[in-house]
């Protein structure tokens, strides 16, 4: 008697369909017409990347940069992007009707964290070795989460929200480098004390106090929160970067 045939596609197609209903129940979807923001946060890398007593350690700051804005550059989607430090946040829409297979892959939350945040480890290590940043034996990778905001107000609050912090963050690195009272919290107390030094905080690099942003290409970062019909007009114009593969 003739062994009947067991192992096809339709066989393990049959096997399967259990188990990818089960994975469907994640499979969640940037809803049309809505703003999501994605943040990406390098591991462990602020306390590994610095320079006892500077603010700024070139050789990250450096390799940092050219990630974001290959990063930006490479994925053809992002409306506005914003990177301080080892934290990057990009701006992404819904697509209203996903026609190709790219779209709909662009529209699927879990491929849109697992494979940006796998390009942007990816960018990473190569990149330092540009820059001569020593990842001391180590493979650097970064998390990824996603935010639904809902309405144009809270993206604009989100990216202020996002560069007040990396605004303290400078401040409070300037005042250790210039070996400042810790008991200096604010921004016009620490600015005071450098001017007493004869540090000028308005002369120093512009993206190293307001960090850095992507709109089409790398722009000249400004403060957001003193200018806010700049920022709008950047994260809610029509525009987008031409399509790239991902």
């Amino acid at each position: 008697m003739a062994t009947k045939e067991k192992y096809s596609y339709g066989y393990a197609k049959s096997l399967n369909s259990y188990f990818k209903n089960h994975e469907q129940k994640f499979d969640k979807k940037l809803k049309p017409n809505t703003y999501y923001v994605i943040r990406f946060d390098g591991k462990g890398m602020t306390k590994a990347f610095k320079q006892v007593g500077k603010a700024i350690y070139e050789p990250f700051f450096n390799t940092m940069k050219q990630t974001f804005v290959e990063f930006c550059e490479t994925y053809g989607n992002i409306i506005f992007g914003y990177s301080y430090s080892d934290e990057i946040s990009i701006l992404l829409k819904g697509a209203i009707n996903p026609k190709t297979k790219s779209d709909v892959d662009d529209n699927r939350i879990e491929k849109l964290l697992s494979l940006l945040s796998g390009k942007l480890a990816l960018i990473f290590n190569r990149v330092s070795r540009l820059y001569g940043l020593d990842l001391q034996g180590k493979d650097w990778l970064f998390d990824a989460r996603i935010i639904e905001l809902k309405d144009q107000n809270e993206v604009t609050k989100y990216f202020i929200s996002r560069q007040a912090f990396a605004i303290d963050k400078y401040l409070g690195q300037l005042r250790g480098e210039h070996g400042l009272p810790y008991t200096l919290n604010t921004s016009t107390e620490i600015i005071k004390a450098l001017k007493r030094k004869r540090i000028d905080y308005y002369n120093l690099k512009s993206e190293y106090r307001y960090g850095l942003i992507y709109y089409n290409e790398i722009k000249e970062p400004f403060e957001f929160d003193q200018k806010r019909q700049k920022l709008n007009s950047y994260l809610f114009s029509s525009i987008l970067p031409k399509s790239k593969v991902c």
